[in-house]
Formats: C-alpha cells, sequence, structure tokens
C-alpha cells in the first residue's frame, strides 16, 4: 500500500490534495499543517512520497529536509507558490524529485505523483533485479511474454532435457540458457559456452573434443575439449545453424552415447553435460535443404522454445532501460541519470530491430553523452524515423471473422487506447489530452473495455 504525506500549512489546499489522492488515486494519505508534526512521525515511520510545501509556519519545508532522521528521505515533490528562485534550486540540490508552482491542476499534481511513484517502482524492481543477477542469471521485464519465458525456464531447469532456444538476434537467447543452467540441479558445476559461429570447423573440433599430444603440427601436449570441462555441468553451443555439416556427425554420437575422443585419441571418456543449443535461423528448413542434419535437430530440440522480440515485450523497455543506465554508470564510475518521460515515450514507440542488444548498446551512449536527466536531444535520428516506428495491426483485420459491429467496435477502442496507454508508459493524463476527452471518461473506458495494466 502506498503512503504519502501533504505536508501544507493552508487548511483548503491540505484538504483538497489529500481528497484528491485519496479518492481518484486510493493512495493512503496522510495530512500535516506543519513540519514539526512531520518531523515528530518521522521517528516512527515513513512514507513513500511527501508533498511539501517551502513556506510554512515554523520550521520550513527546507529545513524538515535538513533535519529528517528516519534513514534516508523519502522522494519529495515540493508544492509551493511563494518560494524564491534559491529555495527552489536549493530543494532541487537537495535530491527534490519535482517542484510544483500554486496555483496548480489536479492533472498536473496527479502527474507529478505517478511519475515519482513509476520512478520509484523502476529502481525497486532494478534493486531487486541486481540482487537476483548476483545470485544467478535471470531475465529483466514482466511484460507477459517475458513472464511466459520465466514459467517454462522454471519448469525446465530441474531437468536434464536438451533444449533448443530460437529467436532473432539480440534477443537474449544466451540469457535464457544461462538463466536455465543457474536454475538447474547443476548451477553448481561449470556453465560452458563456445559461439559454433566464431570457429572454422576445424578450430571448433578441437575447441569442442580435445585432442592428444602429437594428434597434428604444433599439438606439443594433451588438451582437453569443452565437453570434458562442462562435466556434470551444461554446455551451450550458441548459434548452432552454423556449425560445419561434417561435424554435426560427431556431435550427434556424443549426444547419443555420452562419449567424446579427444582428436588422435583411440580411447573414448564418459562424460555427463547437458547440452543447451541456441540459433537465429529456421533449423527445420535447414533441413529440408539438407543443410543441418535431421536427426540432430531432432536430439538437440527435445524441448523448444522461442525467445521473444523486444516489439513483443514493449512493456519491459522503461525496465530495462533503467537496469542498464545504472549499470552503465558504475561500470564508468559516472553519476547515477534519470531517464526522462520524454525519452521513455520515444522509445516506446521505436520498433527495435536489435532487440535488447540495441538497447543496451544504447544505454552506453546515453550514459556517456547525454545530460542528466537524459532528454529526447540525446537519442540518435533513427529513432525518430516514421520506417523505424512500430506500424503492427494489433486487430489482425485479415484474419477476422464475422462479429457484431458493436464488438468490433469495442476490439477497436480496446486495442487503440490500450497501445496510447503503453506508448505513454501509462500517462493517464497525456493520453487523455491527445484523445481529446476528459480523464474521468478514459478511466470509465479503461473499466469498461477491462484494459489492465500489466
Amino acid at each position: 500500500m502506498i503512503t504519502i504525506w501533504v505536508v501544507e500549512d493552508n487548511p483548503k489546499i491540505l484538504a483538497h490534495v489529500v481528497s484528491l489522492l485519496r479518492e481518484e488515486e486510493s493512495y493512503t494519505v496522510l495530512g500535516m499543517s506543519s513540519a514539526e508534526d512531520a518531523m515528530e512521525r518521522a521517528n516512527r515511520e515513513r512514507p513513500n512520497l511527501l508533498l511539501l510545501d517551502i513556506r510554512l509556519k515554523g520550521m520550513s519545508g527546507l529545513d524538515l529536509i535538513h533535519r529528517w532522521k528516519s534513514g534516508p528521505l523519502p522522494p519529495i515533490i515540493v508544492v509551493s507558490g511563494e518560494a524564491t528562485i534559491s529555495e527552489a534550486l536549493e530543494a532541487m540540490r537537495m535530491g527534490v524529485q519535482d517542484f510544483i508552482e500554486k496555483p496548480f491542476s489536479d492533472e498536473r499534481l496527479i502527474y507529478a505523483v505517478r511519475n515519482c511513484l513509476e520512478k520509484l517502482s523502476l529502481q525497486e524492481k532494478v534493486a531487486q533485479l541486481e540482487q537476483q543477477l548476483v545470485q544467478g542469471q535471470t531475465l529483466i521485464g514482466d511484460a507477459p511474454a517475458t513472464l511466459r519465458i520465466l514459467d517454462f525456464i522454471d519448469k525446465v531447469a530441474p531437468t536434464n532435457s536438451r533444449i533448443l532456444i530460437t529467436g532473432e538476434s539480440g534477443v537474449g537467447k544466451e540469457l535464457v540458457a544461462s538463466a536455465i543452467h543457474y536454475r538447474s540441479k547443476r548451477r553448481h558445476k561449470p556453465f560452458v559456452k563456445i559461439n559454433c559461429a566464431a570457429f572454422p570447423a576445424n578450430l571448433i573440433e578441437d575447441e569442442l573434443f580435445g585432442h592428444v599430444r602429437g594428434a597434428f603440427t604444433d599439438a606439443r601436449q594433451d588438451k582437453q575439449g569443452l565437453f570434458e570441462e562442462a562435466h556434470g555441468g551444461t554446455l551451450f553451443l550458441d548459434e548452432i545453424g552454423d556449425m560445419d555439416y561434417n561435424l554435426q556427425a560427431r556431435l550427434l554420437r556424443v549426444l547419443e552415447d555420452g562419449k567424446v575422443r579427444r582428436i588422435g585419441d583411440k580411447r573414448e571418456r564418459q562424460v555427463d553435460v547437458r547440452v543447451l543449443a541456441a540459433t537465429n535461423k529456421d533449423l527445420e528448413a535447414m533441413v529440408g535443404d539438407e543443410k543441418f542434419r535431421e536427426d540432430l535437430f531432432y536430439r538437440l530440440a527435445n524441448i523448444p522454445i522461442h525467445a521473444p522480440p523486444l516489439r513483443e515485450r514493449r512493456s519491459d523497455i522503461p525496465l530495462l532501460l533503467t537496469y542498464f543506465v545504472n549499470h552503465f554508470c558504475r561500470s564508468q564510475q559516472l553519476p547515477r541519470k534519470e531517464i526522462s518521460q520524454e525519452v521513455m515515450e520515444h522509445l516506446m514507440a521505436y520498433r527495435w530491430p536489435g532487440n535488447v542488444r540495441e538497447l543496451k548498446n544504447l544505454a552506453e551512449r546515453l550514459v556517456i553523452f547525454g545530460e542528466d536527466p537524459i532528454g529526447k536531444e540525446s537519442l540518435p535520428g533513427h529513432i525518430f524515423k516514421e520506417e523505424n516506428r512500430t506500424g503492427t495491426d494489433p486487430l489482425q483485420l485479415d484474419s477476422l471473422g464475422p462479429m457484431p459491429l458493436k464488438t468490433f467496435k469495442a476490439n477497436c477502442e480496446r486495442a487503440y487506447i490500450q497501445a496510447m496507454l503503453v506508448r505513454s508508459n501509462w500517462n493517464y493524463v497525456k493520453v487523455a489530452e491527445q484523445l481529446e476527452i476528459n480523464r474521468s471518461y478514459l478511466h470509465q473506458k479503461i473499466t469498461t473495455l477491462g484494459i489492465q495494466r500489466k
């Protein structure tokens, strides 16, 4: 339950703000008429958000910020009509999230509160994810497509089944494989990775199976292959579709009997390895073209899984971007930077042909070259090109069957309103303005049409 404190010495403004946030937004709101009251209560509890006037009778709002003793400061929005420029600047330097001048509109206040709480929620999620990433690899996101992948991982990780992970370049296939390993019974054993596209056929054979001394020129000592190195653990074969056709026969033999023979050796070694494979190619089509062995395909694809592109898990973009920006700020030893709402909106509308890898690279660029907060002027030009914006048909008109016109209209409204909400990161005020309707009517439509924020 979100708790908001409102510290305001004007009784009419105080009553209005408390009522607005309680009735319109369903927050738990506590109103106080002085900084002294807030200071005394802060010794016992802490709100999720503090709305604070600067010019108060007795202790000022700035004094309250200076003297706050109950641990770190909560997020603060200053609401004032008499503050000087120097007071406003000092408040911003002290970490205040937003500054609202009196008189203010209800929409401006609600937007500021929602925006601040959403930033707080993102930061908390990122902190949790960072902790999970320390303990073992995981996927970042809570979109329906991401949750389906996570559910799949939870079910297959405890088994020894081979998994074939498919998906476009940059979607995070290696991260899926890593998550499967670190949630399996083999997590304390090696997780060995090899990119099959990065080696020519003769070298990848040596990498996988090893060799004995004298097997070929420069083989001056025995070498252990990756199958032996991964004994007891997991071997991840990335870009398996690029493996040489003749080498596929040797790989098939290992998968069948669990035995490997080093190049030039006469004896076989038993290995216990779980094999995970990934590709961005259509292996079934390659089987038909005789570019990939059919028997190997069915050995690898005991359980297939498709990693969705970023455009199909669009609601994960704010969380991913926040995580990557925080990560690069730390790794580059730079102060933490905020991301403007406008940047989020443009990135939510972009189609992301390079998927999560492209987003990660962009985050590093924004951290190095962007101001604080990061604004749209820091975004590269191709983000704004119309051909790079999303243009999918959520209604799939070509495949629609007969239905009442009333049902079709409702489907159209639902799809369009939901797309607008997702694109604006669920900024109700902005969407209501774009649709040229009252905010109360937008809320009514959301309820009637059954639109839910995941």
